[in-house]
């Protein structure tokens, strides 16, 4: 599980071994990561699959280390051979571990390893294997890597595991040579949570929700060891649902309770103190807390003892417990008044007073109506910096410490709203049943209405908000009823409904005082409704005043992704760049996960627009993360969106449709979904050339987002619209759907939407047959982005228009264009087109690479240098014989497929083949 990669390379290594190449390879990880499961499973395969391999193993032990031999003597178990001169004083191979040798005797015992060795490797391929070689003996290690740096063109493979962490236990020589760099390293990493996913399915027949995985790959550090002790531990219900905590295996629990069974007072007091006190505490509140003067001797002992460590840097000192589940182990093993006294002097300690109010909720097992009050202060404080985590933990625990019904349900519903707020879904879905079952009122109504619009149920969202606001009481309660206005400017927002956003935004603002989480949250969208309308420069207005209102606090992330959104669509690439980026972070501004994912959904998308792929590649693996374990479905066809375009455009077909099958939503779904659903499958389609199929993906789209002079579509696909209707020879709806697209009034020329609407002229022009007012067209559109750092869109451009002109005849113009355009993909990494760019050029006959070179062996097999295909008879041949119909070809070299099957009856007379299948066997076979 998780390990299909690695193992293949160590097969591969072995398959090189047998060729007469000595290697070595150390699979590194820590305890449980599967290092030993990966060993054995070479060992079977050698043992099964490979013939004439023989394998010689050893594993380590903590114990024996202190004997000298141990693992020589395991090594040479199955021979009788003697060290070479074995009159010279030097033991044979012990049966039982000797205490020390001498250095000449390690070299004896080594020669004769070596020379063991190489007698076997005679008879067949040997595979040495050294299990935890961190904890063999330092006589076997020497005697090892004595042999190890001396052996050469032999036929064997040394497989070593270490264990990092316990990588100071090998002398530092022998550490030197297994880190060097003629030694393969297979470092185990952690599993995924797609990995957990199948490790579950396959052993234990449980289907992890993505939430579920994720959470155990977290608690869990990925290890496999830990991952499977928890599966098959806990019952299977604990999977079906949202779970805050989970606890440790019975083996962790042993661990621990063996260790502090041995443990001296102070080692007991500081892993207490440090279990209540949570991950990454400082060493000044674990010293209050376990009530010690010096806690350095119980942090030793504890370190030895392999529990907790101390971590020092710039910004403070942590105490740490090694393994995961080891804080859960010692918090359950604490009897419950030694918690609470805990918990009390914790609360006197910590400076954070959210965490003090957490200690203090923690030491009161029963209800506390001035506590609760306390909490609610806090939570209105967090309110007012859109902290809503902090708000969702401080209503849950005043909900629980209050003793009215009516009082603890208006909490608990503040909680749950919260929650959603700050985008932590997966648990705000395990309270919607105990929302549902509570009466009815605008809050409950606004809640269930909140939930649904970031779950993308839009009709339900739309009920429960306008019951919500017509239940609401503006004269009594102005802060909720504004609070659900503010919820229907999110919903304005999902359907991209320009009116919807400013008039319910106008009323929420109208309600509040400036710096109030409704105020701030309505402004930060106001601006994008705005630009629905057309209205471009009242919008970035908007977002200047905004940024002057809004503190250094979370709130400030909401305008940052607003402005960064409308920056994004006005071609200001730069200025989104820099305020997606700001807003995308909420560990230190604890902020929300929703707007943090929304913004780094339009960052990666910043980033394809700016051509650094890499990086978008980058925020889509973290955002993809943090996006399902919250469960989130309204921000995913948005990032999965730019994903599938990405890896289309980089020929890994398997990860495009995979992201593309992400982004797909049901019907009745917001427009925010239904929109970027649609183009992740036109941009897969469009990659292979399905024209056709990209068609019918966006066609959609013109009743789904239409732009008109009322309303601006925030989605560029127009473009992509006018060349799929082209590609596949409707030439009339691409003049009908191309006129209307042109006669639209615009506030203010965006440079890349004329560059795009320019390109889809061009290429209309030259399908119908004027190539030389489409030239004129694709010129206007590249010159549109003239000073702008737009490559990906330049070089979708300058394909179009080489295409253009090579179907045309005008080959020198089009060998230009497309060379441009191949060095653009290029830069960009995007596979697909550098190779149809390739072919393109191919068909122009002018590229270099066009010229027949007599020793191919392709050209050999079609009959040599005498067999006189034109490059277009080439271009037509290569697709034909990879498979593709005539309709494919068609559509790949923009041709007619009348042409293409023209070229074909010519190709198969100048080759003397009588069908396609003729034709690929002569390709596929050329000796």
């Amino acid at each position: 599980m998780g390990r299909a990669e690695l193992v293949e390379q160590l097969l591969e290594t072995l398959r090189t071994v047998r060729k007469g190449h000595v290697r070595t390879v150390v699979l590194s990880g820590p305890p449980g990561s599967g290092k030993t499961a990966v060993l054995d499973l070479l060992i079977e395969h050698c043992r099964t699959a490979a013939r004439g391999v023989r394998v010689l193993g050893a594993t380590g032990d903590e114990w024996e280390s202190r004997l000298a031999l141990a693992g020589y003597s395991q090594l040479m178990r199955t021979t009788p051979l003697r060290p070479a001169g074995g009159d010279d004083g030097a033991p044979p191979p012990p049966s039982a571990p000797v205490a020390e040798l001498t250095p000449d005797q390690v070299l004896n015992y080594a020669t004769t390893l070596g020379t063991h060795l190489e007698s076997l490797q005679t008879r067949g391929t040997v595979v040495v294997t050294v299990d935890d070689a961190h904890h063999l003996d330092e006589a076997s290690l020497r005697v090892l890597v004595f042999v190890l740096r001396r052996m050469h063109g032999k036929r064997v493979l040394f497989v070593l595991t270490l264990d990092p962490t316990n990588a100071a236990s090998v002398p530092a020589g022998v550490l030197d040579h297994l880190t060097g760099h003629r030694v393969l390293r297979l470092p185990l990493e952690p599993l995924s949570p797609r990995d957990v996913q199948d490790l579950a399915r396959s052993r234990f027949g449980l289907d992890l929700s993505t939430t579920a995985a994720h959470g155990l790959a977290r608690h869990t550090g990925g290890s496999p060891r830990q991952v499977e002790e928890l599966l098959a531990e806990l019952p299977p219900e604990t999977w079906h649902s949202w779970f805050p905590h989970l606890p440790a295996s019975s083996r962790v629990r042993s661990r621990v309770r063996s260790v502090l069974g041995g443990a001296s007072p102070g080692l007991v007091a500081v892993a207490e103190a440090a279990a209540v006190l949570g991950p990454g505490t400082g060493l000044e509140e674990v010293r209050a807390v376990a009530g010690l003067d010096d806690v350095l001797p119980a942090l030793d002992e504890g370190h030895r003892a392999g529990l907790l460590s101390l971590t020092t840097a710039q910004a403070g000192s942590a105490v740490r417990f090694l393994e995961p589940g080891t804080r859960e182990a010692v918090y359950e093993l604490m009897v419950p008044s030694r918690r609470i006294a805990l918990h009390r002097a914790a609360a006197a300690t910590v400076r954070d007073e959210g965490e003090r109010l957490g200690h203090l909720v923690s030491a009161t097992p029963g209800a506390d109506a001035e506590l609760a009050l306390r909490l609610e202060e806090h939570a209105r404080r967090r309110a007012l910096a859109g902290a809503w985590q902090d708000v969702a933990t401080a209503l849950f625990s005043a909900s629980r410490l209050s003793d009215d019904e009516r009082t603890r349900n208006d909490r608990l519903l503040g909680a749950v709203d919260a929650l959603v707020g700050s985008g932590n879904i997966a648990e705000a879905e395990t309270w919607t049943a105990a929302v549902d079952a509570m009466p009815p009122s605008p809050l409950r109504s606004s809640v269930l209405g909140y939930f649904s619009t970031v779950s993308g149920q839009n009709r339900s969202a739309q009920a429960q908000l306008e019951m919500a606001w017509r239940t609401s009481n503006l004269a009594q309660e102005p802060v909720e009823a504004a609070r659900i206005a503010q919820r229907l400017v999110l919903h304005g927002l999902s359907s991209w409904d320009g009116p919807v956003i400013t008039r319910w935004a106008e009323t929420a603002m109208s309600l509040t005082e400036p710096a109030t989480p409704a105020h701030v949250e309505s402004l930060a969208i106001y601006g994008l409704g705005l630009y629905a309308q057309g209205r471009l420069r009242e919008a970035e207005a908007s977002y200047e005043r905004a940024a002057e209102q809004a503190d250094e606090n979370a709130q400030k992330q909401r305008v940052q992704m607003g402005a960064g959104w409308l920056a994004l669509r006005a071609d200001d690439v730069e200025s989104a760049l820099g305020n997606l980026e700001a807003a995308a972070p909420t560990e230190f501004r604890g902020g929300s996960l929703r707007i943090s994912l929304w913004s780094e959904a339009w960052l990666a998308r910043t980033q394809l627009v700016l051509g650094d792929w890499d990086a978008a590649a980058a925020t889509i693996s973290r955002a993809s993360v943090r996006l399902e374990s919250a469960n989130m479905p309204l921000v995913r066809p948005l990032l999965y969106w730019t994903a599938a375009e990405l890896w289309s455009m980089r020929g890994d077909w398997e990860r495009a449709r995979h992201y593309v099958s992400q982004a797909a939503v049901q019907p009745g779904t917001y427009r925010a979904m239904q929109v970027p659903a649609h183009l992740a499958r036109a941009r897969f389609h469009e990659a292979r050339a399905d024209y056709e199929s990209a068609l019918a993906a966006l066609h959609p789209l013109t009743e789904i987002d239409p732009w008109t002079a009322q309303r601006v579509s925030f989605w560029p696909w127009q473009d992509s619209y006018v060349n799929a209707l082209v590609m596949t020879d409707q030439l009339d709806r691409a003049e009908e759907f191309l006129e209307a697209f042109e006669a639209v009034p615009r506030e203010r020329e965006i440079p890349s939407d004329q560059a795009r609407l320019a390109w889809a002229r061009g290429r209309l022009l030259a399908a119908q047959g004027d190539p030389d007012a489409a030239r004129e067209r694709f010129e206007d559109a590249l010159g549109r982005l003239r000073g702008l750092n737009r490559p990906y869109l330049r070089a979708r451009i300058s394909f179009a228009f080489g295409q253009s002109m090579r179907r045309a005849g005008k080959r020198r113009l089009a060998s230009s264009v497309l060379r441009a355009a191949r060095d653009l993909y290029d830069t960009l990494g995007a596979a697909t087109y550098v190779e149809r760019c390739g072919r393109e050029l191919k068909a122009t006959g002018l590229d270099p690479g066009a010229v027949p070179d007599p020793s191919d062996p392709v050209l050999a097999a079609l009959g040599g240098p005498q067999v006189q295909l034109t490059a277009q008879e080439q271009a037509v041949a290569e697709l034909v014989a990879g498979g593709a119909t005539n309709k494919e070809t068609a559509r790949a070299l923009f041709l007619a497929e009348k042409t293409v099957q023209y070229h074909l009856t010519r190709i198969y007379g100048k080759l003397g083949v009588r069908s396609r299948s003729e034709l690929a066997a002569r390709y596929r076979d050329p000796g």
